[in-house]
C-alpha cells in the first residue's frame, strides 16, 4: 500500500498551480494592486501556507483555511472591492471543486471498466493521475479567460452574485451523485460520467452568454450615444450659427447706432445714449444666450442645456468653466452621463426650494496638471437616504431612479478619480475628481 505523499515537491508543484490558477482567473476581470515582486512574494507565501496545510491531512481545516488564504491573497492583490472578491472566490472554488468531482467519476468509472488500478491522489502513485486533472482545469481557466477579459465588471456590480447560480448548483448536484453506487451497471455509470464532464464544462456557457451580451449591449449603447451625439453636435452647430447670425446684423447697424450716438451727444442727450446702450446689451444678451464654455461641443451642449433648463424652472446658476482645459481624455458618452446626471440632480434638488433659495454654484476646473475638479454647490430641501455609504433616490419612483450617482461613481472609478458627496449647512455639496490619466483605450466614440 503506499504512502501519503502529501509533504514531497510534487505536491507543492500542485499548491503552486493552484494559486498560479487563481491569479489567472482574477487578473482576467480585475487589476492588480500588488505587481513585480510584491506579488511575487504573496503568491509564494500563499502557496507555501495552503501546502503546509495540506499536509496536516485534516479535511475540515482544509475547508476552513484554504479559502481564507485565498481571500486574503486576492484582496491584497487587486483592486477589488470585498464582496466581489468573495463571490468571484467562490465561483472560482466551484470550478475547482466541480473539476475534482468530474475526475473522481471519470477515475471510477474507468477503475471499474478497465484493468488496472488507480492509487489515491494522496499517494506517490495518484501523482500521475492528479496531473491530468491539474492539466485539463489549466485549459478550461484559459479557455474562460478569453471570455471574462471583456466582460467590464465593475466593483458595485450585482452581477457577480448571479454568477454564482449555475457553479454552485453544478458542484452541488455533482457532489450527491458521488454518493450514489452506479457501479452495478456499466452503461449508467457511463452515463452519468459524460453527464457530468459536459455539466462541469457548461459553467464556462455563463461566461460566454455574460460577453455575447455585453457585446450586443454595447453596441446598442454605441448606436444610442452616436445618435445624441450627433444632436448635440448639430444643435451646438446651429446655436453657433445663431449667434454669428446676430453679430453680423448687429455690425450691419453699426455705424447707423454710431451717427446717432454723434447727434445725441452733440445736444448733450447722454441719458438717451445710455438707454439706447442698455437696451442693446440687453437685446444683444437675450439673443445671444448661447456661450461657448470649452472645445468641446458635447460638452457646450451638455452646459447649455443645463443652463437653459436651470432657467426654465427659476433656478439660478452659476457656471463657472476653466479655460484650457483638458478634457479629451474623456469620452463623449462619459461626458454626458458624468456631468449631465451630476447637473441634472442638482437642478432637481434646487429646483424643490423656495423660490428665493433655488441656487446652483457649477465650477469646473484642473486641480493640478493631472486632474479635473467638477465642483457644484446645490440649495435642497429633502435630504438624501442612505443606504450604508450609498446614496438612495428621494424620488417616489425610487426603483427606476438613483441611478445616475451609480453610474457617475463607477465612471469616476474607471477614470482613476471619486465621487464625493455631502450635505454641508444647508448647501449640497458634490466633488468629481477624474485623472487626466484616464483610461486612455476608451478615449472618445464616433466622429
Amino acid at each position: 500500500m503506499m504512502g501519503n505523499d502529501m509533504l514531497s515537491v510534487s505536491r507543492l508543484f500542485f499548491c503552486a498551480a493552484d494559486v498560479y490558477m487563481l491569479y489567472r482567473f482574477f487578473s482576467a476581470i480585475f487589476q492588480q494592486k500588488w505587481v513585480g515582486k510584491r506579488r511575487i512574494i504573496a503568491s509564494v507565501v500563499t502557496g507555501l501556507l495552503i501546502f503546509f496545510e495540506n499536509a496536516i491531512g485534516n479535511i475540515p481545516l482544509n475547508l476552513i483555511t484554504v479559502p481564507i488564504f485565498s481571500y486574503v491573497y486576492i484582496v491584497v492583490t487587486f483592486k477589488v472591492s470585498l464582496t466581489n472578491a468573495i463571490a468571484y472566490m467562490i465561483i472560482f472554488f466551484t470550478f475547482v471543486g466541480g473539476r475534482e468531482v468530474v475526475f473522481e467519476f471519470l477515475y471510477r468509472f474507468m477503475s471499474n471498466v478497465l484493468p488496472f488500478y488507480i492509487p489515491p491522489w494522496f499517494t506517490a502513485g495518484g501523482v500521475y493521475f492528479l496531473l491530468v486533472e491539474y492539466i485539463v482545469g489549466m485549459l478550461f481557466i484559459l479557455y474562460i479567460e478569453k471570455y471574462i477579459k471583456k466582460l467590464n465588471i465593475r466593483n458595485d456590480n450585482i452581477i457577480s452574485w448571479y454568477l454564482l447560480i449555475v457553479p454552485i448548483l453544478t458542484l452541488m448536484i455533482l457532489t450527491s451523485f458521488s454518493f450514489i453506487d452506479f457501479s452495478y451497471s456499466v452503461a449508467i455509470e457511463a452515463f452519468v460520467c459524460i453527464s457530468a464532464i459536459l455539466l462541469y464544462l457548461s459553467n464556462a456557457a455563463i461566461f460566454i452568454i455574460l460577453e455575447r451580451y455585453t457585446e450586443v449591449m454595447n453596441k446598442v449603447k454605441y448606436a444610442e450615444l452616436i445618435t445624441v451625439k450627433k444632436e448635440m453636435e448639430n444643435e451646438y452647430f446651429q446655436n453657433i450659427l445663431k449667434i454669428n447670425e446676430h453679430y453680423r446684423l448687429f455690425m450691419h447697424d453699426i455705424n447707423s447706432y454710431f451717427n446717432s450716438f454723434r447727434f445725441l451727444a452733440l445736444d448733450g442727450e447722454n441719458k438717451k445714449i445710455v438707454e439706447i446702450i442698455d437696451e442693446l446689451k440687453g437685446k444683444i444678451q437675450k439673443e445671444t444666450d448661447i456661450i461657448i464654455y470649452n472645445g468641446s461641443p458635447v460638452l457646450n451642449a451638455v452646459l447649455s442645456e443645463r443652463v437653459s433648463k436651470s432657467k426654465e424652472l427659476g433656478v439660478e446658476i452659476s457656471l463657472f468653466v476653466e479655460k484650457f482645459l483638458k478634457i479629451d481624455f474623456i469620452s463623449d458618452a462619459d461626458i454626458i452621463s458624468m456631468f449631465g446626471n451630476l447637473l441634472d440632480n442638482a437642478i432637481e434638488a434646487a429646483a424643490k426650494c423656495n423660490i428665493n433659495n433655488r441656487n446652483i454654484n457649477v465650477k469646473l476646473f484642473m486641480g493640478t496638471n493631472y486632474f479635473l475638479i467638477f465642483y457644484i454647490e446645490n440649495s435642497f430641501t429633502i435630504s438624501a437616504k442612505k443606504e450604508g455609504t450609498k446614496l438612495l433616490s428621494t424620488k417616489e419612483d425610487s426603483k427606476h431612479h438613483g441611478l445616475g450617482i451609480g453610474i457617475v461613481s463607477s465612471l469616476a472609478e474607471k477614470y482613476g478619480g471619486s465621487l464625493n458627496l455631502e450635505e454641508r449647512d444647508g448647501i449640497f455639496i458634490t466633488t468629481l475628481t477624474v485623472s487626466t490619466f484616464g483610461n486612455v483605450e476608451d478615449a472618445n466614440f464616433g466622429t
